[in-house]
């Protein structure tokens, strides 16, 4: 996911796609599909964390957070698939009326599963990292939980940018590389930890 995510343009100007940008991306679509691949390894990850219990949600702080980074991820699993199978085809007949309203119309379904899933993702993944800051759940060490809760909290910025119209903010979809390589280290360190505990 994070190598889809180094690959992928900077957005500007906004959320909606602009079909100029994707017409001229030619790794679009394998960029959307890898990045779909993480989504999907991790609401895999969320539903394990969710149905092994413990630790991970015996506060309801952690159920919490594992339940909407696991919901918010699939949303935007959706975003990415229409963005890998769908759009970058589309923006290629966008200059006729007929392809430019089409394009709108699954531009809007991104924008909706977007709205769905990012803010319910980061949320979930900013109270999973503020919960190992605060309560050490799965004992890391306190500069890598740190380390997840800046890049949370930063990978907000994007969003918040392109829907306030702060477009310097944009660039800030760069904190999300760091954020789900934490991510991942801490899939690992479970992981880890259940093979320690004979699970």
């Amino acid at each position: 996911m994070a190598a889809g995510l180094v690959l992928h343009p900077i957005p500007s100007g906004g959320l909606a796609e602009k079909p100029s940008v994707l017409s001229t991306t030619p790794l679009w679509g394998p960029i959307h599909i890898a990045i779909a691949f993480g989504f999907v390894l991790t609401i895999l990850g969320g539903l394990l964390a969710l149905v092994a219990g413990g630790a991970l949600t015996r506060r309801w702080t952690g159920a919490l957070a594992w339940g909407s980074l696991t919901v918010g991820m699939v949303f935007f699993t959706g975003v990415a698939l229409v963005n890998g199978y769908v759009m970058h085809a589309l923006s290629l007949r966008a200059d006729s009326a007929e392809g430019s309203a089409i394009y709108a119309a699954f531009d809007d379904l991104l924008l909706g599963f977007g709205w769905l899933g990012n803010p319910l993702f980061l949320f979930g993944l900013s109270l999973l990292a503020f919960t190992e800051v605060r309560s050490r759940t799965i004992g890391l060490p306190r500069w890598a939980a740190l380390f997840g809760l800046v890049f949370a909290l930063a990978s907000w910025l994007r969003g918040i940018g392109s829907a306030t119209g702060l477009y310097v903010l944009e660039p800030f979809i760069l904190a999300n590389i760091p954020a789900f390589l934490w991510l991942s280290y801490y899939g690992l360190r479970l992981a880890a930890l259940g093979k320690a505990q004979g699970g």
